[in-house]
């Protein structure tokens, strides 16, 4: 009676939600997302946006991998979705879906999940069976016997409504790879865009019937833990808590020669108290411990990077090399107790040995509980269009310029808002087919790779945890970096940072240098800086760092730190104030006498995050905890949190003896700063790695540049700077040659042998064989040379050779040898088979002329090694580039090739350029007003003027104003 009342009220329910017109929806159990690679067009967000629309409150998933198992089971439990996660397996010609019931049965999911990419057998999955429910699609007698176990757990899977199957051990599970029937043709363009001949069924989207999978779905129960910590235990044995505190304070000593005071103790007593109560003991002492094992290998560590340089425990571990009471850096901007989350110390490593590190890590705690993150690589905004447009065979040009009109940071419906864009769509019928495709595409999971720095370690294998990626000897996380801290994991970045590398490389050659101790207020690297010659310099040798360097000036390093704060797209207003108030062309103001301290070093501009937590922790007293909480409240832009701060920022700073309108204007300051406020203890960090780049530079010249000359490629004007630097000092060049050249740059003396990798089209193959074969011997001559090599060298490669002038060392001139070059051949042939065979004479030919060994120069080695044009200009007559510096406010004549050319608009809306010139000395960039511009509209680029102007200073740099130029 009472069941038949209960059915009656139900059946009444859903009546009324009938008229209502609202739909009760089946319960979805085989959705592909976009994380079964290529296979779907369905995001894990836009399928939970579906069910909340069309009132499914099951939904279940089952891809050929577990990666959108935790972003989908999150979105669910915050949107009210029951989730069902299952796991699709192809084994032995078989095909089934594991579904797990429960938690339990979910880490046999991962345990059966690390097996998919290496050849799995039945065999493999036997042990991880329990609290699943299986549902088989291929079968036959044999599988059936495989799980006879679990008899009660089978179930059959049927795509459609057949009546003729028992509805109690059957499961509806169609495949829905898309959610609307008229999006099929767009994942038959995904298939092929993936090489994907094997269409799915044309129904693999998502409609409602009238199957029954509720049953199964009520043996579902997943509930995944969150509320748990898998940080491993630095050394088993020991106490963690007493370990740290001890290292600590004797590190602290090391740190200040024992000259610890007052301030120095309360802090770190301060800030080990926050470390263990918070539970980070061994957080902090595996990160002490890699780094040790790295300065203790010979491998160079950043001095630290990001928040955690403002933990004055981080520096008496040496985990970082900034003393954070020295530059006013806070500890709660790295770590407070109001914060949940896990703190984040990244570490710079030497590019070339960061591998080295995570190996010790991986022997330290086991090689399956660390491991590398996983990246999903998607079609972004162009990339999609550009292989959507190869697809519908979209001509070249078009498309090209096309993609001209695309903002690469919106997306393809923000794009359509462009005018430019809905133009060129009415125009070009295919362009429009195209992008509609896109639209579909767009955001897509397209392939794997690994995070750039991103390591995870923890207390018990990984894939007990969370899925993972096995492929071969790679060993991955199975979801991205952004989940990883959700499900308890320590994950750290190991950031490669090159330019480690080059100071390691310096530091390498010179005996007995410590960096730690070099001086940072050296006037020379200041002068450096100001003048803006910073290539190869971390950070400042960008255009925009060369642009503002020369304004600003730099004389202490608080200039630095305070202008890689600085020069971003939204504080450049204040950084012109900066130059200003630190040049006296300006009053500087402190709001009030009262924030004199926290001001004074950035001359009253409000740069960083620390100086907004003291800001109001000295008006309102707020702790340095809530004075963080407010800070992230601004960065993340949280209208009502920061309405509610206002109002009490400005009572108690009232009460504090603060004025209301200096509070407002305060306030109101912050929070426009807010949204480009940079980190303090980063911009120290870094402004430290550039300022020991400068150092070596202005004091190790010549190993600062040849550190670079082995890893510039492709950047044939950066590489010619570099040359030319060395060239001023009187080092000459010497282009490669059988004997006496390597792969690497090497120096003997005054010459600089250049390396065969210079040689442009040659490659590496072929330059490892040249040095090997001359471990047998020096090749003695032109004969010995064919005789030894001709059998890993064709012809067009040895005419490469040739023209390179690899041959000088034998005294033939080039075009002999292009002349002789199919007799030598031959004979090298033969030689190689036949003992004394007789050598062939060699008929001479006169030298091509110096343009056409020039012309051959420049396209060889993308530069001019010995032939410059301009060396023939006397040095009486014209002034060469190197020596203009000492010809200021003078005019003068010069002989150079224009390289490049840039031009401009003035506010009047005339033309004006800027070249880039150069002569056998050097290189330089030239001011041609509109003027003269007009009277010389025909200039070209790589031919030879002779150019009158007259040499000018702005901002610490030599400039040449251009009046008049003569074509030679």
């Amino acid at each position: 009676n009472q069941n038949f009342k209960l059915e009656i009220f139900m059946f009444n329910i859903i009546r009324d939600i009938i008229k209502r017109g609202v739909v009760i929806m089946s319960i979805p159990l085989n959705i592909k997302t976009d994380y079964s690679l290529q296979k779907s067009l369905i995001k894990v967000t836009d399928l939970i946006n579906f069910c909340l629309n069309n009132n499914i409150t099951i939904c279940g998933i089952c891809d050929d991998n577990l990666s959108s198992s935790i972003e989908f089971y999150k979105l669910c439990q915050a949107n009210n979705i029951k989730p069902i996660i299952g796991l699709e397996l192809n084994i032995d010609n078989y095909k089934f879906l594991l579904y797990c019931q429960n938690y339990l049965g979910y880490k046999n999911l991962l345990k059966i999940n690390s097996l998919i990419n290496n050849e799995m057998k039945l065999s493999d999955i036997e042990n991880y069976l329990n609290n699943l429910l299986i549902v088989l699609i291929d079968y036959d007698e044999k599988l059936l016997d495989f799980f006879d176990n679990y008899h009660d757990n089978i179930y059959l899977g049927i795509d459609s409504n057949d009546n003729n199957v028992d509805k109690n051990k059957s499961v509806f599970v169609r495949e829905i790879r898309c959610l609307a029937k008229e999006d099929y043709e767009y994942l038959k363009v995904l298939y092929d865009l993936s090489g994907n001949i094997d269409y799915p069924k044309e129904d693999c989207y998502y409609c409602n019937n009238d199957y029954d999978n509720s049953d199964f779905a009520s043996r579902i129960n997943l509930e995944i833990p969150f509320d748990k910590r898998y940080i491993p235990k630095y050394k088993e044995g020991i106490d963690s808590t007493l370990y740290l505190t001890k290292l600590a304070n004797l590190g602290l000593q090391k740190r200040l020669n024992n000259k610890v005071n007052e301030i120095y103790q309360d802090r770190l007593n301060y800030e080990l108290e926050v470390i263990i109560k918070m539970n980070f003991v061994d957080y902090f002492l595996i990160v002490y411990d890699y780094v040790l094992y790295a300065k203790k290998n010979n491998i160079l560590v950043g001095p630290g990077r990001g928040s955690a340089a403002g933990s004055l425990v981080s520096y008496a571990l040496g985990i970082t090399d900034i003393d954070p009471i020295k530059y006013n850096l806070l500890f709660e901007r790295f770590l407070n107790v109001d914060r949940i989350t896990m703190p984040d110390i990244d570490i710079d490593f030497d590019n070339t040995k960061r591998e080295e590190v995570i190996n010790y890590v991986k022997n330290k705690y086991g090689k399956y509980r660390v491991s590398g993150g996983i990246a999903f690589a998607t079609y972004k905004t162009r990339l999609v269009l550009r292989d959507l447009g190869k697809y519908y065979h979209i001509e070249e040009r078009l498309l090209n310029k096309f993609l001209g009109v695309i903002n690469k940071d919106m997306t393809l419906k923000e794009n359509l808002q462009n005018d430019l864009v809905k133009k060129y769509l009415n125009e070009y019928q295919q362009l429009n087919k195209m992008y509609l495709t896109s639209l579909k595409l767009e955001g897509l999971k397209k392939n794997i790779s690994q995070h750039a720095a991103g390591v995870v370690i923890a207390d018990r294998e990984l894939d007990e945890i969370i899925p993972m990626y096995f492929k071969n000897e790679v060993m991955l996380t199975g979801v991205s970096m952004e989940y990883l801290e959700d499900m308890g994991l320590l994950k750290m970045d190991f950031l490669a940072l090159k330019n480690l590398s080059t100071i390691a490389k310096i530091i390498s050659n010179i005996p007995n240098f410590d960096l730690k101790n070099i001086d940072l207020e050296d006037k020379e690297v200041y002068e450096l800086l100001s003048s803006a010659n910073t290539d190869g310099i971390f950070q400042f040798e960008t255009p925009i760092f060369k642009k503002v360097l020369p304004k600003l000036k730099p004389k202490c390093f608080n200039d630095l730190i305070a202008a890689i704060s600085l020069v971003r797209p939204g504080p450049s207003k204040e950084l012109e104030t900066y130059i200003r108030r630190k040049d006296t062309l300006e009053k500087i103001d402190y709001y009030d006498d009262r924030l004199k301290d926290i001001l004074k070093d950035t001359y009253g501009i409000i740069i960083y995050q620390e100086q907004v937590i003291m800001i109001l922790n000295k008006m309102a007293a707020f702790s340095n905890q809530e004075a963080d909480n407010i800070r992230r409240a601004m960065s993340k832009k949280k209208k009502e949190l920061l309405d509610n701060y206002k109002e009490e920022f400005i009572k108690r700073s009232i009460n504090n003896g603060y004025q209301e309108e200096l509070a407002r204007n305060i306030y109101e300051n912050i929070l426009r700063f807010a949204s480009y406020g940079f980190n303090k203890a980063h911009s120290v960090s870094y402004a430290l790695i550039s300022y020991q780049m400068a150092f070596l530079k202005v004091h190790y010249k010549y190993l600062f540049i040849f550190s670079f000359l082995d890893e510039i490629k492709g950047n044939d004007e950066k590489l010619n700077n570099y040359l030319i630097e060395i060239k001023k000092d009187g080092i000459r060049l010497v282009k490669p040659s059988w004997n006496y050249s390597f792969a690497n740059y090497y120096i003997n003396g005054k010459f600089l042998y250049l390396p065969y990798k210079i040689i442009k089209e040659l490659n590496s193959e072929i330059i490892n064989k040249i040095i090997e074969e001359r471990q047998n011997g020096k090749y003695e001559n032109v004969y010995d040379v064919f005789k030894r090599t001709c059998n890993f060298i064709n012809r067009n490669t040895f005419e490469l050779l040739i023209r390179a002038d690899m041959f000088k060392e034998f005294k033939i001139n080039i075009e002999t040898l292009l002349n002789n070059l199919d007799n030598l051949i031959n004979y090298g042939s033969l030689a190689r088979e036949i003992n004394d065979l007789v050598k062939p004479s060699i008929n001479y030919y006169e030298e091509m002329s110096v343009e056409e060994l020039r012309e051959d120069e420049k396209k060889i080695f993308g530069m001019y090694i010995s032939n410059h044009p301009a060396s023939r200009f006397a040095r009486d007559k014209y002034v060469k580039i190197e020596n203009l510096d000492k010809y200021l406010f003078k005019k003068v004549k010069v002989a150079v090739i224009i390289e490049k050319m840039k031009k401009i608009k003035t506010k009047n809306k005339d033309e004006m350029a800027f070249i880039l010139v150069s002569d056998e000395t050097g290189g330089m960039e030239f001011t041609i007003f509109p003027e003269t511009l007009k009277n010389n509209a025909n200039l070209a680029l790589n031919k030879l003027y002779v150019i009158s102007g007259e040499v000018t200073k702005r901002f610490a740099k030599i400039n040449f104003i251009v009046n008049k130029i003569e074509e030679v």
